[in-house]
């Protein structure tokens, strides 16, 4: 078993996560800090493959050739490997980027996601699992990873008016890559 993530993103201007952005920069007070925001639909495909390199031949498969996670017209695709997102900060261009995953509270699977792979695209046992979430990635100016943690949690976790955005803790899991 293999576990790939598939990363889906918008070709043109993303307007929610320019929006957010927005509102995280003049609403909240982050307006030095908060340099860059985006956003991609997540997925977490566990497949039956014998090594990495067929899992990412059989992602690029179903991401292609299923019109379930990308139309090409509108989204482009990165395929990568968990150990790829996880670390916590890092450092790029002078600034700190820091990653939060969100997914909600009762779990990430995607079943619908996944009958449709195993049933209707006769993908059968290729595919053991599907998850999905929304992938946010910020660039902050900050002195250390710490530092860049704390304030991406206090961006992310709504937890009064003008404090967090991007996860309401009642229904929502996050964690940071």
């Amino acid at each position: 078993m293999q576990t790939i993530e598939l990363l889906v993103s918008l070709k043109i201007p993303d307007v929610t996560a320019l929006t957010a952005g927005s509102a995280i920069r003049r609403r909240l007070g982050y307006d030095q800090v908060l340099k860059e925001l985006r956003r991609s639909d997540y997925y977490s495909l566990d497949l039956n493959a014998d090594d990495p390199d067929a899992a990412r031949l059989l992602a690029r498969e179903l991401a292609n050739k299923t019109n379930l996670f990308v139309n090409p017209n509108k989204h482009s695709y990165e395929i990568c490997s968990p150990q790829e997102h996880s670390g916590g900060p890092a450092q790029q261009d002078g600034l700190w980027r820091v990653e939060v995953l969100v997914t909600p509270v009762e779990g990430a699977q995607a079943p619908e996601i996944e009958q449709a792979l195993k049933e209707r695209l006769d993908y059968g046992d290729q595919v053991a699992a599907v998850r999905q979430g929304i992938l946010w990635m910020m660039l902050l100016a900050a002195d250390s990873a710490d530092e860049a943690r704390r304030i991406a949690e206090s961006i992310t976790v709504t937890t009064a008016r003008d404090e967090g955005l991007l996860v309401n803790p009642h229904f929502q899991a996050w964690q940071i890559l």
